[in-house]
């Protein structure tokens, strides 16, 4: 039987390195004394309102059963009981001697609840000693206050599934910072992000929450980073498919190879999939591709088993639309196929006041950066303003001057810089938005 877990004392800011206590998974030796915390707790508390101590016994007993115990000199003075359905868990017993005893378990619990693919804990709070220990670690009351909840942090989650299938946990908080592109991104919100995050809503008025949707549009416009931006929102692992990777492998291995990776993304409680370049797997089929034929069939096979997954986003991003098979496209296979388009005025005025005050605290004309940056997408942006940072640090080390980054150094930048928009690319997407958006 394992000991205590040591990342407790790395992601609990409460876990209390001299605890005398060791915290371990529960084994039937430890009944008796579990069942004894059971009662007092009970006796303690009333007539429980959440799960009775029958049901905790059945539950216990059971293969999906979390339950892990607190020992100190041999004695049990503490456990916790939990179990997981997909991203949502739940903690239905708690008893333990003191603060530090209580939090070492719930970290424990956490860790373990987040392995198996839990995002958002509910607790049974059945007296106001468990409620008050629960609210210190950053657990809520819901109305009744019998349970509190609380979204787990992304550090807890990167269990070796998700280590498995490549995947990885986004900041939270990327959405919010995007800016600029406010339109796609208020599409984005309401048609994929809102379902997801509010299925009970969604179901209560016959909404259908996506499962695949298709980003389009030119190259360095933040296809890639909308994706990202849907998954640190969500607070669900970010799992990306690049089809280059696949095609370098040789022909007769590629489709094995692709759905070996979905096989590995379907073993995940939830995740945001993302599949960039995806023509490179779906395009025309009369067309030179760069991954044999027998792939785009396997990749046509497996979006439906992923629709099928409750808690799983197909996002596929493309920068030629009208070169995806018609087959792939349909509305059966993906929910929305929406545009993002070039910055507009007001998206690159955002988008260059990010990076000003970022880099710099000298007055700055940004209307005059918005106008010499008509053809430029987010990504020239980025490079531009990045250039200025290093025409102001160049000019500070060689010259001896203590000034920031100025109009000048902006504009200077943005001349120097090619930008990846031509007129032509433009007149293209806005052709395309109108022959295969849909949102």
């Amino acid at each position: 039987m394992s000991t205590s877990r040591t990342p407790a004392a790395l992601v609990c800011p409460w876990f209390n390195p001299v605890m005398k206590a060791t915290i371990r998974p529960f084994d039937a030796h430890d009944f008796g004394s579990v069942l004894r915390l059971w009662q007092e707790q009970d006796r303690r508390a009333g007539v429980p309102d959440g799960l009775t101590l029958d049901h905790a016994i059945e539950l216990l007993r059971t293969d999906g059963a979390i339950a892990v115990v607190a020992e100190t000199n041999g004695e049990i003075t503490g456990t916790g009981l939990a179990t997981v359905v997909g991203p949502t868990a739940w903690i239905f017993r708690l008893a333990a001697s003191d603060g530090d005893e209580f939090g070492a378990l719930v970290c424990d619990l956490e860790e373990r609840l987040a392995e198996r693919g839990g995002r958002r804990v509910f607790a049974f709070a059945p007296d106001t000693d468990v409620r008050v220990e629960l609210e210190r670690r950053e657990y809520r009351a819901l109305d009744d206050a019998l349970y509190l909840e609380r979204t787990l942090p992304g550090r807890l989650i990167a269990g070796a599934a998700l280590t498995d299938a490549g995947g990885r946990m986004i900041p939270p908080g990327l959405w919010a910072e995007l800016r600029g592109m406010e339109e796609a991104k208020e599409i984005i919100e309401r048609r994929v992000i809102l379902p997801l995050e509010r299925p009970e809503l969604a179901d209560r008025h016959g909404v259908v929450s996506p499962k695949a949707i298709i980003l389009f549009g030119p190259p360095g416009t933040g296809k890639t980073t909308f994706a990202k931006g849907i998954a640190s929102r969500l607070q669900w692992p970010f799992v990306e498919i690049q089809p280059a990777e696949i095609g370098g492998e040789g022909a007769e291995r590629q489709a094995k190879l692709l759905a070996e990776s979905f096989v590995r993304v379907a073993g995940l409680a939830a995740a945001v999939v993302f599949v960039d370049e995806v023509e490179d797997l779906a395009s025309v089929r009369h067309e030179a591709r760069k991954v044999n034929p027998s792939v785009t069939n396997e990749f046509l096979k497996q979006i439906p088993r992923l629709r099928e997954a409750p808690h799983h986003l197909l996002v596929c991003a493309t920068n030629w639309v009208s070169r995806l098979d018609g087959a792939f496209l349909r509305p059966g296979r993906f929910d929305y196929v929406l545009p993002v388009g070039p910055p507009e005025p007001a998206a690159r005025e955002a988008i260059w006041s990010r990076y000003v005050d970022e880099i710099t605290d000298e007055p700055i004309g940004v209307g005059e950066l918005v106008a010499a940056s008509e053809l430029f997408t987010p990504a020239d942006i980025e490079f531009s303003a990045r250039k200025a940072a290093q025409l102001a640090f160049e000019r500070e080390h060689f010259g001896g001057t203590d000034g920031r980054a100025t109009t000048a150094d902006f504009l200077a930048a943005i001349r120097a810089t090619k930008p990846s928009l031509t007129p032509e690319i433009v007149a293209q997407f806005e052709e395309d938005t109108q022959r295969f958006g849909r949102d």
